[in-house]
């Protein structure tokens, strides 16, 4: 096997094809039983950080390619942002159509990483496979830390997980801010942590963030039906509830993407996908703060940032790139996954051609 791609969400199908149409034999292995991550199995609807501050399209190839294949509409202005609203099913049906459709491109669901190689700074074997490169796209850095890689990592205080889920059957207004203030409200004074919701695409269902713990979600339910007039008849189409990490811990590669960069709309030699999401940063209370760039502005993500500093055929993608605290607060959405994942199949792929490998 050439090239190994660790995760099966947005960043690793990006990597796991762009690695394949670039000629290398590639392997891609999730513990889930099929490809989607966060993006096909969490309870999202919205994909960020495709566009710039005027809707444009920031980045061109695989990330584009994925996200004209799941819109049913255009972007959608969303506060400051713009986003694509789409729907799970349609994430994972597309994700599963392309890597099948992709000559030397092979997939394993339900394999965990049980075991990595390392000799002389390079990853030999994983899971009993000989390879050449591994793309780290786990979300969670589990290749970097089972070979002991420096890793940076965020906490409750910057990037605090939720519950998320779809809620359906809803018949009360909530297009204003004041109007989900007021239907929220009696599920502060029971005492539950925050609940944020999202409008999907189909009226009446939502996209639902939950601070609390995933045990408390029914009672949650309970009391949305028996005290908030327009839920009575809510429902989620999910039976069991874990908590979904928005970001965790990041690889540390030969060049560290700070805050800095992304507020200054740094530009790199060796750039090779471009972001404009805010920094996006949630504490365990969950509440959001948001800092923006400068109007009519886009950060770049350096090929050396996917690239790690202490293995030399570890690369890296999504929201396991080498970035400080504050940088993976923006580059950690998935569209800036789709983007670092495709550059890092393509990275992977010119470093098994490289005579010798650099």
């Amino acid at each position: 096997m050439d090239i190994a791609v660790v995760g099966a969400g947005a960043a690793g199908i990006a990597a796991a094809v762009s690695a394949a149409r670039s000629g290398a034999r590639t392997l891609l292995v999730d513990s889930r039983p099929g490809p989607g991550g966060t993006g096909g199995f969490s309870g999202l609807t919205t994909l960020c950080g495709l566009y710039d501050d005027a809707g444009n399209f920031l980045n061109e190839g695989v990330a584009r390619e994925f996200a004209e294949a799941i819109a049913e509409s255009g972007a959608v202005k969303m506060g400051r942002v713009f986003v694509l609203p789409y729907r799970p099913e349609k994430f994972r049906e597309v994700a599963a159509g392309l890597i099948a459709r992709t000559p030397d491109l092979r997939a394993q669901w339900r394999t965990p990483l049980t075991s990595v190689a390392v000799e002389s700074r390079r990853i030999t074997r994983l899971n009993g496979w000989a390879v050449g490169a591994v793309i780290d796209c786990s979300g969670t850095a589990v290749v970097a830390e089972a070979v002991g890689a420096e890793m940076l990592a965020t906490d409750e205080t910057t990037q605090s997980p939720a519950v998320v889920f779809s809620l359906r059957g809803v018949t009360r207004p909530l297009a204003t801010a004041a109007e989900m203030a007021q239907a929220m409200l009696p599920l502060a004074r029971a005492g539950f942590a925050p609940l944020n919701l999202h409008a999907n695409l189909t009226s009446g269902e939502f996209t639902a963030k939950f601070a609390g713990k995933p045990e408390h979600v029914p009672q949650l339910l309970a009391c949305l039906r028996a005290t908030v007039t327009g839920f009575e008849n809510c429902e989620t189409p999910l039976e069991e509830f874990t908590l979904a990490h928005r970001a965790g811990r990041m690889i540390v590669g030969k060049y560290v993407l700070t805050g800095e960069d992304l507020l200054a709309g740094r530009r790199f030699p060796d750039a090779v996908a471009r972001g404009a999401w805010p920094i996006e940063q949630w504490n365990a209370a969950g509440a959001a703060r948001f800092q923006y760039l400068p109007p009519g502005t886009h950060y770049e993500i350096p090929a050396r940032s996917l690239r790690a500093a202490q293995i030399e055929n570890l690369f890296m993608a999504g929201k396991t790139l080498s970035a400080e605290v504050p940088a993976i607060a923006s580059a950690r959405v998935m569209g800036c996954c789709l983007a670092t994942g495709a550059a890092a199949g393509h990275l992977a792929a010119d470093y098994l051609r490289s005579s010798p490998p650099r």
